[in-house]
């Protein structure tokens, strides 16, 4: 992957994080990169019970099945108790930066439904 890649991927994460702030998570990061211990793109993000591990895709081919397994596994691998939300943020083609919200978050049935029932839906 060449370094135009890895820019592409960084401005996403960074207009991700960008978005994250004023909406109450003031402390969500970008961790430093760490050779093969990869915590995710986007950090900082917790609860009482757990933390949110946040992989971010720019890319034009969606691997949706392999970026969602590396998530899952920076999120156990991250977690405190193997309690992590993992969360796969992937911009969706011709939505910019006015629009951000309009960005696919994904995750596993499994995490939903624990994070609908954390929150008091029933």
């Amino acid at each position: 992957m060449g370094n135009k890649h890895k820019a592409k991927g960084t401005s996403f994460e960074t207009l991700v994080v960008k978005y994250l702030r004023p909406r109450g998570f003031k402390k969500a990061y970008r961790p430093a990169t760490s050779g093969s211990y990869d915590s995710g793109d986007i950090n900082g993000i917790r609860s009482a019970n757990r933390q949110a591990i946040i992989q971010c895709k720019n890319q034009r081919k969606f691997e949706l099945s392999g970026w969602l397994d590396d998530t899952v596994s920076q999120a156990q691998q991250e977690a405190v108790g193997g309690n992590a939300l993992p969360v796969l943020v992937v911009k969706r083609p011709g939505v910019g930066e006015k629009n951000l919200g309009d960005t696919y978050a994904i995750l596993r049935l499994e995490d939903l439904s624990a994070l609908l029932k954390e929150a008091g839906y029933n």
